[in-house]
């Protein structure tokens, strides 16, 4: 399972980029059809010699030219969706002077407060701020340096109070911009703890359907689960909680395979014959190939795969050595083996807690990880204290009539 910060950022992604595609599209569009009504509006006054227009209508067919071209480049070339938006906005803030100096009338002015809202609009802070704070310097240049009408003198009131009013809807529309950055994480963090929760009940019912099979074995993967993450919080590779997680799971269905192992070979009482013992062998392929096969569950692969393989390389089913053996399946092998040697099995009784440590101890730099050693020994107060909760027989019981 991925770290689920990366996914929750991988899948906001996602949305903003597809979001922004379409954003793109439909703020050129609507600027054609603003445009083409407003040329069409001007010159059927002009056309008319009614006195109800003052616009200069070749600015406003340059501009029509201009998202015209732009429109139709978009949809012949492929550029990166980015990109695409710097120049939608790039050219927003261009129609917005075209409009100031081709609308004719002394009000044009107000067409620059489009900008803040346009920006926002896309959900990144780094555009809102840039391309308002643009439109602002824009606004500010044409309104000290260029006057629309002899009719009536811009003074420096007026400037001010333009800016004034620019600067509160750029930044209402920053406050718009927040709701909608809350609530795409809002929906993000609802998917992904809705994919958790059903990963959670993929991976409990694979635990049932295993267990079921054989009782000798109940409780063991939560068991070797727990194990397993008692020793890694005490590494620096495990020290944040996804990984924990990642390893919590893997522990869960380090067996899974053994569902295509026949229950007589499972509960055998005696010694297993070679084919029987290399039909067992299989259950770690076969889990790794059934995890991979789940949306979620893939980076599970590895410690399902290898757990049965040993420091020296005498495991299987790649036969790793060392340091070649994933750091999460060398984990799962010692608690494994812990759980295995503490649980009574069809072919052999139970060992005392104290008795396997020393049995971990006899196998140090042949079947396990040297290098976990000082890991399993800080950590061994949690792993009695996790033997001790697990033998409460009120406990099995409990589990038990739960699972039938």
């Amino acid at each position: 399972m991925n770290n689920i910060a990366n996914e929750k950022k991988m899948l906001l992604q996602k949305l903003m980029t597809n979001y922004e595609k379409c954003l793109n599209d439909q703020i050129l569009k609507i600027c054609l059809i603003y445009i083409t009504l407003s040329i069409s509006w001007n010159f059927a006054f002009q056309w008319l010699n009614l006195p109800f227009s003052r616009a200069d209508l070749s600015v406003l067919l340059l501009i029509f030219a201009l998202l015209s071209i732009v429109f139709l480049f978009f949809h012949i070339f492929k550029l990166p969706s980015r990109l695409k938006t710097h120049i939608v906005l790039s050219i927003v803030i261009l129609v917005v002077i075209g409009l100031y100096f081709g609308s004719g009338y002394s009000e044009g002015w107000s067409y620059f407060l489009l900008i803040p809202i346009i920006d926002s609009l896309y959900g990144n802070r780094f555009l809102s701020i840039s391309y308002s704070i643009i439109g602002l310097l824009c606004l500010s240049a044409a309104s000290v340096f260029f006057q629309l009408t002899d009719s009536y003198i811009v003074d420096y009131i007026d400037v001010s109070n333009r800016i004034l009013l620019y600067i509160i809807v750029a930044t209402f529309s920053y406050l718009l911009l927040s709701k909608l950055n809350m609530l795409y994480n809002k929906q993000v963090t609802t998917v992904v703890e809705s994919v958790e929760r059903t990963l959670e009940q993929v991976v409990q019912s694979f635990i049932v359907a295993m267990e079921a099979k054989d009782l000798y074995t109940f409780g063991h993967s939560e068991r070797v689960s727990q194990y397993a993450v008692a020793i890694a919080k005490q590494l620096p590779e495990f020290q944040d909680k996804h990984s924990l997680k990642k390893l919590r799971l893997s522990g869960l269905l380090h067996d899974i395979g053994k569902i295509n192992v026949p229950e007589q070979i499972l509960t055998k009482p005696t010694n297993l014959t070679n084919e029987e013992y290399e039909i067992i062998k299989t259950h770690t392929v076969i889990g790794a190939q059934m995890v991979e096969k789940v949306d979620g569950l893939e980076d599970l692969k590895c410690g399902v795969l290898y757990h049965h393989e040993r420091w020296d390389g005498k495991g299987y089913p790649a036969g790793l050595k060392g340091n070649d053996i994933p750091l999460e399946a060398r984990i799962l092998t010692v608690a494994d083996a812990l759980d295995a040697l503490t649980s009574t099995r069809a072919y052999r009784d139970e060992l005392t807690i104290e008795e396997a440590f020393q049995e971990l101890e006899k196998g140090r730099e042949t079947q396990f990880d040297p290098h976990l050693y000082p890991a399993i020994q800080a950590a061994k107060q949690e792993l009695l204290s996790i033997y001790s909760n697990a033998h409460d027989p009120f406990d099995e019981f409990k589990k038990l009539t739960d699972l039938l």
